[in-house]
């Protein structure tokens, strides 16, 4: 069963002396507190068997009597007023215990107060509380004196629910401050970037201590603190007058009478949190060596605690922070564990997908990503954890719910804990429409690229046929071949009228109306330099067409048959019957020259494709730019003579 406990509250070191003194004797253990705060927070913290108020140097006794009456109202109080008083005497609740020699007031008070107070007097709740305290911190603080025990027990009991490491000075600071053993007490930081103990201040008002200086480590200056940091061992020093420049505040401490100091590491595992110092009146017991190494352990598990529970409310910040980042975004996001499965997704994304959170979740990258797609997004991770950047992106195509392929842009960040790789984090952005544009970007690019040739290409022909003409003419100098160079002339200047109009609105079918096949083949024959070559035009029909670009197409497609199927080749133009045999359906036209070669099928309406030295490939793409410009389409294949066959179905166009 523990010993009462008696708080002393006076503001004068003699009259706490004096009265801890006078029960030195008795079966009791006196805690001291310096001002009527200090006695009612005591109060209010802990039980407290006995109060003893010094009335001459505490000026609002009501307002400890009021929370002594307020927290424990069975709870003797004795309102002491001191020697220097003639009619000084002893009040217990309000009653006068009179005495007849000033010299015997404390004997006489101490002899009051172990009449009120006896060792049993106890309650049960109170003794099993020190029980436990007892209990779980072993028999090495049942081993201590119950003076430095209650210290030691005073602290662990305060230090149950704080959760921040002002608390802890305060706590630290306060218990050892509340007795004459000691005379002052402080918690310094240890701030390893700068190689420094800073003092925590906490309180300056009720410091009477020069706290607002650092201390540097490593000059050999300060060595009580540095063994300890370095060490994380205790350190003390029993006659610090002659040794004040290595003791912190060495000058300050003697001039108040220090004689001791105790220098305890605060520390847990690899963690240096800084020191706790105390300073002592008379030299350092063993056991209050040993209590206030068990205090700064104690300390140390808090700090070592709050440290933990602050990172941890800063990652949950964080993570808070990043989830409504994620939910907020307007681009999807996710996070991949190592193995590329969904950790987190934001509604963004399943909106993106088609998928429900709870069907991403859980799920593998391949539920949205085709394989390769994948293969590449594991690529870009490796290559940022071999190279330590930071982001990258990656092009690939998400497959929603429902079968539609979206292209998206993926940027990706790894996510590394502890030097060991532990998912992604990835930002997906549909670029449908960054595409369509560059895709027609593209398209404009390779239009305006193929103007050149195209003009030079499809002047060529009408420009030698006006030249062979002017070469008859001067020869024979007959009037007949004027009207040929002067359609010829016509011809060219058509071609570049078109080639301006399709420049500025990239149209190919500006005025369709209907148009007569036939005609204008025959036409588009008389322009074209077709040496022995010989057209043939089957059943015909009416077309709705813009006539200029008609007629610029089977110029191309007559060029192209006569420069590959040879001069003697013959082409042949005839209507395509739809499937049923009822209604046409477009036309062809086809030579029985050498055929499509096989190694450019794929590619022959590509404007840079071309198998002779004079460029033919931009013709093709010119015939291929006029149907879609009209909305047909063109197919290319082999003919029954096994040489090249162009049909154009009507409005079949993609």
């Amino acid at each position: 069963m523990s010993r009462p406990r008696v708080l002393c509250v006076s503001g004068d070191r003699a009259t706490r002396a004096s009265v801890t003194l006078a029960l030195t004797d008795a079966p009791v253990n006196v805690v001291i507190a310096q001002r009527a705060a200090e006695a009612v927070d005591r109060l209010e913290r802990g039980s407290i068997d006995a109060v003893v108020v010094d009335a001459s140097t505490i000026p609002n006794v009501p307002r400890v009597v009021d929370a002594v009456e307020s927290e424990a109202p069975s709870t003797p109080t004795f309102v002491h007023w001191g020697d220097g008083e003639s009619d000084a005497s002893v009040a217990v609740l309000g009653e006068v215990v009179a005495r007849t020699d000033e010299s015997d007031q404390p004997d006489r008070l101490a002899e009051t107060i172990t009449e009120r107070v006896g060792a049993d007097s106890r309650t049960a709740p109170d003794d099993l509380e020190r029980d436990d305290l007892d209990s779980e911190t072993g028999d090495d603080i049942a081993s201590l004196p119950d003076d430095i025990a209650a210290i030691v027990s005073a602290v662990r009991r305060r230090l149950v629910d704080v959760t921040s490491p002002v608390a802890v000075e305060r706590v630290l600071r306060e218990e050892f401050t509340a007795t004459d053993r000691y005379a002052f007490a402080w918690v310094g930081e240890y701030d390893q970037g700068e190689g420094e103990i800073v003092p925590w201040l906490t309180d300056p008002d009720s410091m009477a201590w020069p706290m607002q200086r650092t201390f540097g480590l490593g000059d050999g200056d300060q060595p009580l603190l540095e063994r300890a940091i370095r060490t994380d061992e205790f350190q003390s020093h029993q006659r610090i007058a002659d040794r004040r420049s290595a003791v912190p505040f060495g000058e300050h401490a003697v001039d108040r009478g220090v004689r001791a100091v105790a220098v305890a590491p605060l520390a847990s595992g690899d963690e240096r949190y800084g020191v706790f110092v105390v300073y002592a009146l008379e030299t350092l017991s063993e056991a209050e060596r040993t209590g206030v190494q068990m205090v700064a352990e104690t300390a140390s598990h808090v700090l070592e605690t709050i440290a933990i529970r602050g990172r941890l409310e800063q990652q949950e910040r964080a993570l808070q922070r990043y989830e409504r980042l994620v939910e907020t975004a307007g681009d999807g996001m996710y996070v991949f564990d190592e193995q590329g499965h969904f950790m987190t997704v934001n509604d963004a994304l399943t909106e993106m997908t088609g998928y429900s959170r709870e069907g991403l979740l859980g799920e593998h990258a391949s539920i949205v990503f085709d394989e390769g797609d994948v293969e590449a997004g594991e690529g870009t991770i490796r290559s940022l954890l071999s190279t330590g950047a930071g982001t990258d992106t990656v092009e690939l195509t998400l497959e929603t719910k429902a079968g539609e392929r979206i292209p998206c842009e993926a940027q990706i960040a790894v996510l590394v804990r502890d030097g060991e790789f532990v998912g992604s984090v990835g930002v997906v952005r549909d670029i449908t429409e960054r595409k369509r544009s560059e895709r027609k970007l593209r398209e404009q690019n390779e239009r305006l690229d193929a103007f050149a040739r195209i003009v030079s290409h499809d002047l060529r022909n009408p420009l030698g046929v006006a030249q062979g003409y002017l070469d008859l003419l001067e020869e024979t100098e007959s009037l007949e071949y004027a009207d040929n160079v002067h359609d010829g002339l016509d011809r060219m200047e058509a071609i570049i009228e078109d080639v301006l109009a399709i420049a500025r609105d990239g149209e190919w079918a500006t005025d369709p109306e209907p148009v007569d096949l036939e005609s204008v083949a025959t036409d588009a024959w008389e322009y074209v330099s077709t040496a022995d070559a010989t057209l043939s035009i089957g059943e015909t029909t009416t077309v709705e067409a813009d006539r200029s670009r008609l007629l610029r197409l089977l110029e191309n497609l007559f060029r192209n048959s006569i420069a590959h199927g040879g001069e003697a080749v013959t082409i042949r133009i005839g209507i395509l019957e739809a499937d049923d045999g009822s209604d046409r359906r477009g036309f062809f036209v086809e030579d029985d020259g050498t055929g499509l070669p096989d190694e450019i099928r794929d590619e022959l309406f590509d404007p840079s494709v071309s198998t002779s030295s004079e460029g033919l490939g931009i013709g093709l793409w010119v015939v291929r730019e006029v149907a879609t410009g009209h909305g047909w389409s063109v197919t290319a294949t082999e003919s029954v003579d096994d040489g090249a066959r162009f049909e154009f179905a009507f409005d079949e166009c993609d």
